[in-house]
């Protein structure tokens, strides 16, 4: 838990210092390599770089593109999947491209995308950061307790073992203490089990709603059941063999 909250609190100062970074260059031009465009530009540009790029890699590439909105931005191109996107700043995101579209209007179209769900991705990892620090808590809490149960369970145990040694069709020796029977130890057990409550895990309140309450072949057969009813052409036990046949005029 430790190393995870470390993790989750730098994972979570990363995005937001590029939340930030973000929405301070919101106006800024789209930078393809080295020239600073327009978006309708960028298309352009984006369009002649993806067009020199090979079909296909033996292996994976990391290929930068330009600055999107202060960040860093680029594909990551797959031997056999479609190419992913990458947003780069304090902390690297992906975004995976359409098999079919992945041309440069799908590219910044996802760009907007990842850029827009920095505040979702934020209170996302800052809810998991106090979920991990609540169950660190709570370990610590309990470290060093001595457990609440422990004479009831060791009290049980003995009872269990004399009763298998009193079910059990072997002998006692001739020295040995006689062995109490197997109903005053079931007994004992039963009492000492009714006496000792234990508390159980809490049950949420309020019914849970559940869309599988009934199996579905029993709704179908319950819907096949009722247009039978309905329509008697559809049974054939309605049918009347008696009747003579109908026949062309």
């Amino acid at each position: 838990l430790p190393e995870m909250i470390a993790a989750l609190s730098q994972r979570l100062a990363n995005l937001t210092a590029d939340m930030a970074t973000a929405a301070a260059h919101a106006e800024d031009l789209v930078t393809i390599g080295n020239r600073s465009c327009s978006r309708e530009e960028a298309i352009n540009l984006l369009g002649m770089r993806l067009e020199s790029l090979p079909q296909y890699v033996r292996e994976m590439r990391r290929l930068h593109l330009g600055i999107f909105r202060g960040l860093r931005f680029g594909l990551v191109l797959h031997p056999q999947f479609a190419p992913d996107l990458y947003l780069e700043g304090a902390f690297t995101r992906q975004s995976m491209l359409s098999q079919e579209h992945h041309g440069p209007r799908a590219i910044l179209n996802a760009l907007d995308r990842v850029t827009n769900a920095y505040s979702s991705e934020c209170e996302r990892v800052r809810q998991e950061l106090v979920i991990a620090e609540g169950q660190l808590r709570d370990y610590r809490a309990r470290l060093g307790t001595p457990f609440v149960h422990g004479p009831h369970l060791t009290l049980l145990t003995e009872l269990r073992d004399q009763l298998k040694t009193a079910l059990s069709s072997a002998a006692p020796e001739p020295k040995a203490e006689p062995l109490r029977s197997a109903s005053d130890i079931a007994a004992q057990i039963k009492a000492l089990t009714a006496g000792h409550a234990v508390v159980g895990t809490p049950q949420r309140i309020g019914q849970r709603r559940s869309s599988a309450e009934e199996p579905v072949t029993a709704r179908i057969r319950r819907r096949m059941e009722a247009i039978l009813a309905s329509d008697p052409l559809s049974n054939p036990s309605a049918w009347d063999t008696d009747a003579p046949a109908s026949r062309a005029e």
